[in-house]
This record gives structure tokens, sequence and C-alpha cells, in this order.
């Protein structure tokens, strides 16, 4: 039996006695006497160990991850980007269990291994993964397990029912949070600087796509990989059904199918934004009958240089731009990768439906939209309209 000091006792106000225990990191309470409290913890130790029980449990886990990614890419049922990065998880998972035998990857040890992950790196020293990439991590080791059930190389899911650390922000991080949600979007003023800005020092292709950009809202990806034919100019829209995909070398980008289901979509804009887009197609056939161009297709928003002319820029690259601008108009509030997104929903928001603006940004869902609705100052004020009767 355990030590007593796991078996404490509880005295309510009432004075109701009742018993306790903690085990497994978890407390269990509401027992009325001491024994039953005993017993609930050998049913819960009891189940636990139940979990422990492996078919071929001498295998090394970098083998049998291994295994898996080979299986998960056969289904052919992920972008290629999907594989890359869910190849990068299983080094990070290789490199702490790698060598480990499926019959050490208890719940209990892989429960210490998700908090451990969470306070340092693996050198003990460096700091611990963020509650994304946390996830991610246990995503795919449950991936892996549940392909070893269907194999029969486990009789159980070790992963199922441990718990994840928490993530909480202190004080000062929330009160960052609070003061910096109108450092997340440009104003109009700012805006209109920045374009005008972009205009002068940027060449065409890419003062074209910071309009694109900033007027749909749409991904980075999703601009990269518009083409002439995905203009309707009779009806002023944008046609977003795909996006660019890069590992290595620009050079050999791929073209993939947007994000979500949700993200194809037809974008309305104004006859200013068609009008550049005009623009740029003339000027881009024009090079084309002088230059070679490294791709066939009639990208848009592409290098100009000539070992590259015609290849989508790199998304990294559009970014760089897009914060020098920033930086160079004197516009002090720090670039994110979202500021373009941010920016358009922000403009939008007080102007249409969630709805609209759910189909505008590509979102599964309103409540993804909604989350908008805290950028617009004017927004935050319009509350304070039930006041004005009471202080008039």
């Amino acid at each position: 039996m355990e030590t007593n000091d796991r078996f404490k006792k509880s005295i309510s106000k009432t004075g109701s006695v009742t018993w306790y225990f903690q085990a497994f990191r978890t407390t269990r309470r509401g027992f009325k006497t001491k024994r039953e409290a005993q017993l609930a913890f050998l049913e819960l130790k009891k189940n636990r160990q139940n979990k422990k029980k492996f078919v071929n449990s001498n295998e090394k886990f970098s083998v049998v991850a291994d295994q898996w990614f080979k299986y998960y890419k056969s289904l052919r049922e992920q972008k290629d980007s999907t594989y890359a990065k869910r190849h990068d998880l299983i080094v990070v998972l290789k490199r702490w269990i790698g060598e480990k035998k499926l019959v050490e990857l208890t719940p209990d040890f892989l429960e210490d291994l998700m908090f451990s992950l969470k306070e340092k790196g693996i050198d003990g020293i460096s700091q611990g993964y963020s509650k994304n990439s946390l996830y991610s991590l246990r995503q795919t080791l449950n991936m892996i397990f549940k392909y070893c059930l269907k194999r029969e190389i486990l009789n159980d899911n070790p992963l199922t029912n441990i718990r994840m650390p928490k993530y909480q922000k202190s004080v000062s991080e929330l009160k960052e949070t609070l003061n910096s949600l109108d450092q997340k979007y440009l104003t109009i003023d700012e805006l209109r600087t920045l374009l005008n800005y972009s205009i002068v020092h940027e060449e065409l292709p890419l003062s074209t796509l910071f309009i694109v950009l900033f007027y749909t809202g749409c991904r980075i990806s999703e601009a990269l990989a518009l083409q002439v034919e995905d203009i309707d100019f009779e009806n002023n829209e944008i046609l977003f059904y795909k996006q660019t995909s890069v590992r290595g070398k620009q050079m050999d980008f791929k073209i993939e199918t947007t994000k979500s289901i949700s993200s194809v979509r037809r974008v309305v804009v104004t006859d200013l934004v068609m009008e550049r887009l005009q623009q740029l197609i003339t000027a881009l056939d024009s090079m084309r009958s002088k230059f070679v161009f490294r791709s066939k297709e009639k990208y848009l928003f592409v290098y100009l240089a000539p070992f590259k002319r015609g290849i989508p820029y790199r998304r990294d690259y559009v970014n760089n731009h897009i914060k020098r601008c920033v930086e160079r108009c004197g516009i002090t509030k720090p670039f994110h990768t979202h500021l373009t997104r941010h920016t358009m929903a922000s403009l939008v928001a007080e102007h249409c439906s969630w709805e609209v603006l759910k189909g505008r940004l590509g979102h599964a869902d309103k409540s993804t939209s909604e989350i908008y609705r805290h950028l617009t100052s004017d927004e935050k004020l319009k509350p304070l309209k039930a006041f004005e009767v009471l202080e008039n």
C-alpha cells in the first residue's frame, strides 16, 4: 500500500469529513472514508498499468516512426508542405525518444515528457516548446500510435487521456497584449502612405502585390499563385483557389490547393485594383516579347532579375519588403506576417456583415473572423452610446 501521506482528510465549513488523494498528476476528491479513497487509488493504478500492455514492444520508436511516415506519404492525401512539416516534427520526436523502445513509452513517461518539453529544450538549457509546437508534436505522436494500433504493434494507445501542461501568460504579458491591439493593423492614413511609397520605390509587380494583399486580405502564398486567368475583369473579382509552396530553392516552387476548402473564394475589389492589375499584365506581356521568362505560366507577382525572371516571389522576400516599406514610411508599428489581413479586416469590418468578412478572408466559420472585431477603434466605442442618455 502507498504511504499514508497520499490519502488526506478534508473538513468542510459545515464540519463534514471527506477524503482525497493525489496520484498520476491528478486529484480525486469526495470519498467518505479513507478506505474508499484507497480502493479508488488502486483501481486508478490498475487501469493505468493495463495501458502499458504492448505486443511488439521491443521495436524502437525511431523505426516505427519512419514506417508510419512512409505509410502516411503513400496515402497521397496531404500537400507537400504538410508532409514537410510532419517530417520536421518526427525529427524532433526522434531526437527525444528515438532510441526508446515502445514498451518504455508508458502513459506516465509520455506525460512527463510533455511537461518537460514545455519547460526546456533537449540541451536542458534552451527555452521549451510553445503551446502550438507542443500540441503539434503530440498530434504527430498520436498519429504514429494509431498506426501502431492498426498494425497490431500496440494493444492500446499510451497517449490517450494523458494530461497536457497549461500555458499561462504573466500579468505583464497580458498587459502587453492589451497595449498592442491597435498595433496589429494600419490606419487609413498609414496604409495610404505605405501604398504610395511602394509605387515610387518598389518594382511594378511588388507594388501591385501590396495593393492586392491589403485590398483582399489574402494570404501571401495565395497571391503569389495568381495568374492572368485568375483575374475576372468583367466582375472586378480575383479568384483564390491555390497557393505556392517552396522547400529549398525558389526555382523549385510548387502550386498546391488552398489551406482549406473554405479558402476557395472570389473576392471583389475596386476599379483601382483592376486598373493596377491590368497595367501589370500589360507590362509583363511586353517584357515576355523581349526577354526569356523562366516559367511558361503567366504568374503576376514575379522576379524581374534575368536569372529568375518570371518565377513567383518567395514569401519571405515579400514580407521583408513590406517590413522595409513600413519602417521607411515612419510607421512605428511592429511588422508581422498577418499585417495585411488584419488591416483589411479592420477597415471593412464596420461596413459589412461577419458572414461577408468570413468569405472575404476565407475562414471556415464566423467565429474565426469575429476576432477582428476588437481591432477597430471605432467598433469598441459603440457600446458607449448606451450611456449617453444616462449622462445627458
